[in-house]
């Protein structure tokens, strides 16, 4: 996990300097304000991930000194197919549509999101 917390730490320190380069240049609020958000959310990802690398072994992708048969093993569980993670998208763009067309959308969006919420959680539990 070193090397993914590293991403996104580096990600950050992009941003933070794009950020100090768009302040000097341009002297425009709401721009740096979004830069510094960017890079605040690259810091608790990176954060995140670079605390729990150093709570559990080291992966094999972590060492240095790892070889091919090191990684290799038995793959878990995949998810089953499910039509559900379909319905609450579709039932998410049915909502932000009816932020523009008006309140009936929002009411049909929000049924279809609350929907296909329940039966995703449901399908999951059984």
């Amino acid at each position: 996990m070193k090397l993914e917390s590293f991403i996104f730490l580096g990600v950050s320190l992009f941003f933070v300097l794009i950020g100090v380069v768009y302040w000097f240049t341009s002297y425009e609020d709401t721009g740096t304000t979004l830069l510094a958000g960017a890079a605040l959310l690259g810091v608790l990802a990176g954060g995140y991930l670079l605390r729990q690398s150093r709570r559990i072994a080291p992966r094999p992708e972590d060492r240095a000194d790892a070889t091919l048969a090191d990684g290799a093993g038995e793959v878990r569980q995949f998810p089953g197919p499910s039509v559900w993670p379909f319905v609450l998208a579709f039932g998410a763009t049915v909502l932000g549509t009816g932020l523009v067309f008006g309140v009936w959308v929002v009411i049909l969006g929000i049924s279809i999101f609350f929907l296909a919420a329940v039966g995703y959680v449901a399908e999951s539990r059984g």
